[in-house]
């Protein structure tokens, strides 16, 4: 199933996020070309980990900033994780501070793909056929609404902050039996836990929306019309968890049913990545 001598191959446009999370998605990436499918990854002409491979063809594009910026960044982002010796209130100020460099860093590479119209509208022209991305930036997600309609979106992930990923999906999420980030908590809670579970729960909505309001503005902009993060990617064809039963408590995994107006060799095709994963 999906190697060269299969009756379908098809085009895979990748669009990652740099990082530790370029590694799985690189992979994929890398097994779908050797498997004879065309797959072409889009990054910036500068990033941390991001560069091309031997079984897919990489589209880069430019942005207003270079390696030894981001170099910088990186350096900071690790002095800061490094220092012990801190008051709370420093330690506080200094990580935010951090965040702020790197969403920034983040949020301008999103712009640069998003905005350059000769490459979005050179993208369009390729006959893609699927779109893998890690929807914790959600660029991807973006990409897909407006050059290349109906196509099935791939999601590959770890997880999103505020549980984004499972509400998106459509996935039941009671705070009684589901722990959230940064609690601590295990899936079997005292009522004490549960209590705080719920209150924690409660302000998820807030948190994304300070997370996400710059993308939420770029999608105004990129796509013209009201719309939150959280209704992009809710248009999600397959999503692909990176979860270990070592690493990752129980989680209710069913979505909701969702009727995608694409072609039965686009649904073969994301089964395809699907088998490599």
């Amino acid at each position: 199933l999906g190697t060269a001598s299969s009756a379908f191959l098809g085009k895979l446009l990748v669009v990652p996020m740099d990082g530790s999370h370029w590694v799985g998605v690189k992979a994929l990436a890398q097994e779908m070309g050797r498997r004879g499918h065309r797959v072409t990854v889009v990054i910036p002409e500068v990033s941390i980990r991001m560069g091309p491979g031997k079984h897919y063809e990489t589209v880069t594009y430019p942005v207003p900033y270079d390696k030894a910026y981001v170099d910088s960044v990186m350096a900071s982002h690790i002095d800061v994780i490094k220092k012990t010796a801190q008051s709370f209130t420093e330690k506080i100020k200094n990580r935010f501070a951090q965040i702020q460099k790197i969403t920034s860093l983040i949020h301008t590479g999103a712009e640069s793909l998003l905005f350059n119209d000769s490459l979005i509208s050179h993208l369009a022209q390729q006959g893609f056929d699927a779109v893998l991305t890690d929807p914790m930036v959600p660029t991807g997600s973006l990409v897909v609404p407006k050059p290349f309609s109906g196509l099935p979106t791939i999601n590959l992930l770890r997880g999103i902050p505020c549980f984004m990923d499972v509400k998106s999906a459509g996935c039941p999420s009671p705070p009684s039996y589901v722990p959230r980030f940064f609690t601590g908590y295990t899936d079997k809670m005292s009522f004490k836990e549960r209590t705080v579970n719920t209150l924690v729960a409660l302000l998820e909505p807030l948190m994304c929306r300070l997370l996400y309001w710059h993308f939420d503005n770029i999608a105004y902009q990129f796509l013209g019309e009201e719309v939150g993060i959280a209704e992009v990617l809710s248009e999600s064809a397959i999503w692909l968890m990176s979860i270990h039963t070592s690493l990752d408590y129980p989680v209710l995994k069913f979505t909701h049913t969702r009727t995608h107006t694409i072609t039965s060799e686009k649904v073969f095709f994301a089964v395809l990545i699907v088998s490599c994963h």
